[in-house]
C-alpha cells in the first residue's frame, strides 16, 4: 500500500529515480536541516535507498543486521573527511599502514521499524575527542516518517598498526596533531549546537519501541 502522501506505489519509491526523486526533495531537506541544527556533520552524511529485496527481514522491516552496515558506511565517509588534515599521510591512514583507526565499541538503539518504500539519511556527530580516540553518535532518519529510527554510539580509537597500540595524535605531531585540533574544534561546535537544540526542543515523555 502506498503511503497517503503519494498517489501511487511508483511515486512512493521515486527516491530510486535519478536525482533522488522530486517528491522526496522536501522530505530530504527537512531532515538534513534538522540534522545540521543538531550538530551532525554535513560533509559525511549518507543517504541509503531502501530496496525491497535486499534490506528487509521476513516481517517486511529493515533487518536489524543492516543498521550496523549503514553506520559503518557513514563512519567511513567521516574517515574520508580526515584527508584535508592528513594530506599525504591519508592513504596510509585509510589502508591501516602505520596510524589508522579501529572501532573499539558500538551500541545500537532501534527506535522505529522501517519498511519499503523509504530512504534513510545517516549522519555522524562527534561528541568527544581525546588525543587517542573520539566518541561518535550516528543517527538514521526515515524520510517517510520524518523521524529518527535508529542510533549508534561508540568509540573509535586512533591505532598504530605497526606498534600494535593506540596512537596519541598530539604526541605524534605534524598532520596527526592537525587532525586532532580540527576534530576537537568540530566537537566543540557540535556540542554547542546540540545544547542549543536540546534547550529549544525539550524531550517529551513517550513510549519507546
Amino acid at each position: 500500500m502506498a503511503p497517503s502522501k503519494f498517489k501511487s506505489q511508483l511515486e512512493a519509491s521515486s527516491y530510486h529515480a535519478p536525482g533522488g526523486g522530486e517528491l522526496y526533495h522536501p522530505l530530504r531537506e527537512r531532515i538534513v536541516k534538522q540534522a545540521l541544527d543538531q550538530g551532525y556533520d554535513e560533509a559525511s552524511m549518507l543517504e541509503h535507498a531502501v530496496t525491497w529485496a535486499d534490506d528487509q527481514d521476513p516481517w517486511g522491516h529493515i533487518a536489524n543486521a543492516s543498521y550496523p552496515r549503514f553506520t559503518s558506511a557513514c563512519n567511513y565517509r567521516l574517515f574520508e573527511s580526515f584527508e584535508e588534515q592528513l594530506k599525504d599521510k591519508f592513504q596510509d591512514f585509510i589502508k591501516a599502514r602505520g596510524i589508522g583507526v579501529i572501532v573499539k565499541s558500538s551500541t545500537m538503539d532501534l527506535k522505529r521499524p522501517v519498511t519499503y518504500p523509504d530512504a534513510l539519511i545517516i549522519a555522524n556527530r562527534m561528541d568527544e575527542v581525546k588525543p587517542d580516540r573520539y566518541h561518535v553518535t550516528t543517527t538514521m532518519w526515515s524520510l517517510q516518517q520524518q523521524a529518527p529510527v535508529a542510533e549508534s554510539n561508540g568509540w573509535v580509537v586512533f591505532f598504530d598498526y605497526a606498534k600494535g597500540k593506540p596512537a596519541n595524535l598530539v604526541q605524534e605531531r605534524g598532520v596527526y596533531a592537525d587532525l586532532h585540533a580540527a576534530l576537537s574544534s568540530k566537537s566543540k561546535i557540535t556540542n554547542e549546537k546540540k545544547t542549543a537544540w536540546d534547550l529549544a526542543h525539550p524531550k517529551k515523555s513517550r513510549s519507546k519501541m
